[in-house]
């Protein structure tokens, strides 16, 4: 029961951190915590040292915990980290590729397409969800923690891009794309698929930096 308490808090902390109901810089304590999840002060604390360790939160010992801002170096190195292990792991995606995959993948497609535009969030997990997929069908269940736990900045700027209605229906079509090459278990066009698709983020980090200055470290 206590251990559920302590995940739930801490899914609930890292849901409202990404998708900005706290904002990069904003103030946050366990007393805070603890109040906005209507949780004792353990679990808000817990919450808040598994956060800082993945890279949301700030701890300035004695003094206060911010929302951290997004480190745009960190996040390039991140993307790197993500980009690397998505595009190679496309031959061995496609050795395991079944129609349950496709179904799967093309499950989720429909399910970002209706995603609800007021809830953005929801959307954004559904993304993760549909990369998460590749990941477990490929067998790569290690590279699919490492993506989950260590991309706190990159993943913030891919949240602020998606709220852009062109860019969103960008990403749409892609992974569209992806799933037509996995069909055809073409890994040359999947992997241009998938690097086009990732590597987008270099030219919608700059709109996202104008738009959304105050976000970024400086």
């Amino acid at each position: 029961m206590e251990a559920s308490l302590n995940e739930n808090t801490y899914a609930a902390l890292k849901q409202d951190i990404m998708g900005l109901r706290l904002k990069p810089g904003d103030a946050i304590s366990a007393a805070k915590v603890a109040e906005m999840y209507h949780v004792s002060r353990t679990p808000a604390r817990e919450a808040i040292v598994k956060l800082e360790r993945e890279g949301l939160l700030r701890i300035f010992p004695q003094s206060k915990t911010l929302v951290s801002k997004i480190d745009l170096g960190r996040a390039m190195q991140e993307w790197f980290v993500r980009s690397t292990l998505e595009v190679e792991m496309v031959p061995l995606f496609l050795s395991h590729c079944d129609e349950l995959v496709l179904r799967r993948l093309s499950e989720n497609l429909e399910k970002q397409k209706s995603a609800d535009t007021d809830d953005p969030y929801n959307y954004f997990r559904l993304d993760n969800a549909f990369h998460g997929i590749i990941y477990e069908s490929s067998g790569e269940l290690l590279a699919k923690e490492i993506i989950d736990t260590n991309m706190t900045h990159y993943n913030r700027i891919r949240y602020l891009s998606d709220l852009s209605r062109p860019v969103h229906e960008k990403t749409l079509a892609e992974h569209g794309q992806i799933i037509e090459a996995a069909r055809e278990r073409d890994a040359e066009w999947m992997q241009a698929i998938v690097k086009k698709h990732i590597r987008r983020i270099h030219s919608d980090r700059n709109e996202v930096l104008r738009r959304y200055p105050e976000y970024f470290s400086v």
